[in-house]
């Protein structure tokens, strides 16, 4: 069940491992300022993998939680297409966050079913965000229309790419489920309207417009939106620089450090726009930088992955990520979106399809 107006399954391999090596290459960068990372490590063209003293990366939680917005909107839709009932996306998206809890050590009541949970590997603890561990081990669901903090953390937004490819012909809809995804766990309006953008973006770019093109009607979508304006002012500010300057740590700056939504979303934003075609450069010079480098290499990468396709990613880059199995199987489900079982007159889903995403 997909759409032909969507891209290939290339593409959507290269959105999620993208995301993935952003996060991976950005992951020991993060508490760095730009000059000790550039004279520890040399980094010019030839950016690699340092974390482990190796050629390999491992992604953090930016990535993690990525996965389980996959799941969460797969179960959505297939609730949606077995049942007949939609709008469920909330308590989905928090059910599956609280499994993403569990693999992170807390212990909590969740049913753990579907085969995400049981993917060891998700065990590992890569500096989760304070914000997401304190707003879902409080067990209070938030909403768009439940508040349950005033943050406007980087932790929304980097996660809800997967709003965005499946929702490929609804970019509307994909603005209000990533920003569902988001206000799960951060209420302030800006760390969920980014999020909203972001999918809306996604989704834009899904349908076979440009970058360009898909930043200005996402930015239109974005301006129908109540409390907008903060988001708003980041992402042209991106769209302006990229018309005049190519990215450095010294321009990623004047934006600021990524550490909230609007920052994270305008350096990736910035990044994606000046190398469009040129993944390694694009994801390199988002992580270069002063701040929160795993989130805006991991923002970075979905969308030049994404743009791009896995084949841009290079070889060095997807062989050397750790877990990369797992990505890649959630991005075949994403471009699947629902499984039918041929041999059943109504069109249920199939048996695997159920374990891998029960309806609930």
């Amino acid at each position: 069940m997909n759409s032909n107006k969507k891209k290939s399954l290339e593409h959507y391999k290269g959105c999620l491992v993208g995301g993935a090596v952003g996060d991976a290459l950005g992951a020991p960068l993060e508490f760095m300022s730009s000059t000790e990372i550039i004279s520890k490590y040399n980094f010019d063209d030839s950016l690699s993998y340092v974390e482990f003293g190796s050629e390999y990366g491992e992604f953090t939680d930016d990535t993690q939680m990525t996965l389980f917005s996959g799941e969460a909107v797969l179960r959505s839709i297939h609730r949606a297409v077995s049942k007949g009932l939609w709008g469920a996306i909330n308590q989905i998206a928090f059910e599956s966050y609280q499994r993403w809890l569990f693999t992170q050590g807390y212990k909590n009541d969740i049913r753990l079913d579907g085969w995400l949970v049981y993917e060891k590997f998700l065990y590992r603890r890569r500096a989760p965000g304070n914000t997401c561990l304190a707003a879902l081990s409080a067990g209070i669901q938030g909403g768009l229309d439940v508040s349950i903090n005033f943050s406007k953390g980087c932790g929304g937004v980097m996660r809800v790419a997967p709003a965005g490819l499946v929702f490929s012909d609804q970019p509307y809809h994909a603005f209000e489920n990533g920003a569902i995804l988001a206000a799960c766990t951060h209420s302030h309006p800006t760390g969920y309207l980014t999020a909203g953008y972001f999918s809306a973006l996604i989704a834009l770019v899904n349908k076979g417009e440009s970058l360009g093109d898909s930043s200005l009607e996402a930015l239109d979508i974005l301006n129908k939106h109540n409390d907008s304006e903060e988001t708003a002012i980041f992402v042209k500010k991106a769209m302006e620089m990229a018309n005049t300057e190519e990215p450095t740590a010294e321009s990623i700056k004047t934006i600021g450090e990524g550490w909230v939504a609007e920052e994270a979303l305008a350096i990736a934003l910035y990044c994606s726009l000046a190398y469009a075609d040129d993944f390694r450069k694009g994801v390199g010079v988002s992580v270069l930088h002063d701040g929160d480098s795993d989130s805006t290499g991991s923002i970075t990468g979905n969308i030049l992955g994404f743009i791009n396709g896995y084949d841009s990613i290079p070889e060095d880059w997807r062989k050397g990520l750790c877990g990369v199995d797992i990505v890649l199987s959630m991005a075949e489900d994403l471009y699947v979106e629902y499984e039918v079982d041929k041999n059943h007159p109504l069109g249920f889903s199939t048996d695997d399809w159920n374990d891998k995403y029960p309806a609930g």
